[in-house]
C-alpha cells in the first residue's frame, strides 16, 4: 500500500484554511457535486452550506446523505454571510494529488 501524502484531517484543515482567501463565488462553485469531482475527484460536493441559525440536531441532520451516512463535519466549520459551511469527510488515496494541486494553484 502507498504512503499517503495527507491524511483526511490535514486535507481538512488544509481546505478550512485555504478558503478563507477565496471569494464567495468560488466557495459557492464547491457546492456543487459536480465542480468538487473536477477539482478533488470526490463524489459528493466539497462543502455543505446551511444557515447560522440552525440549531445543532438540524446541523447533525444536514451532514447526512440521503441514506443517512455522515458525508461531511462540522469540526472545521466556517461562517459567511449569515451561513455556516462543513466540509467533506470522504478522502482516499487518490485524492491526494488532486489536493495537492489545488493547494498549490493558490500559491
Amino acid at each position: 500500500m502507498s504512503q499517503r501524502i495527507y491524511s483526511n484531517t490535514e486535507i481538512q484543515e488544509k481546505i478550512a484554511a485555504a478558503v478563507k482567501n477565496l471569494s464567495d463565488a468560488e466557495i459557492d462553485k464547491f457546492l456543487k457535486k459536480s465542480h468538487s469531482k473536477t477539482v478533488f475527484d470526490i463524489n459528493t460536493p466539497l462543502f455543505l452550506k446551511v444557515p447560522e441559525h440552525f440549531t445543532e440536531t438540524e446541523k447533525t441532520n444536514a451532514i447526512k446523505d440521503e441514506k443517512g451516512i455522515i458525508r461531511w463535519t462540522w469540526d472545521y466549520e466556517f461562517t459567511r454571510n449569515g451561513f455556516v459551511y462543513a466540509i467533506n469527510t470522504q478522502w482516499y488515496a487518490r485524492n491526494d494529488e488532486y489536493v495537492q494541486r489545488w493547494l498549490q494553484s493558490l500559491e
